[in-house]
């Protein structure tokens, strides 16, 4: 296994850890919708943030 593909796995990890960590501590008192709304935009910065660290082999 290449080292890189050990790193996105463990970043990928550390994303998720993440979301629910801002999610259980700042958005405890949103409403549900916010919260959903906020989490799915969220997630889609990151996916996209490290589909550009990808493509330029950060």
């Amino acid at each position: 296994m290449k080292i890189q593909v050990l790193f996105y796995v463990i970043g990928i990890i550390f994303l998720f850890a993440t979301v629910s960590y801002f999610a259980y501590n700042y958005l405890f008192r949103a409403s549900d919708m916010i919260k959903t709304v906020q989490l799915v935009l969220l997630i889609v910065v990151f996916y996209f943030f490290g589909n550009i660290m990808e493509g330029k082999d950060i």
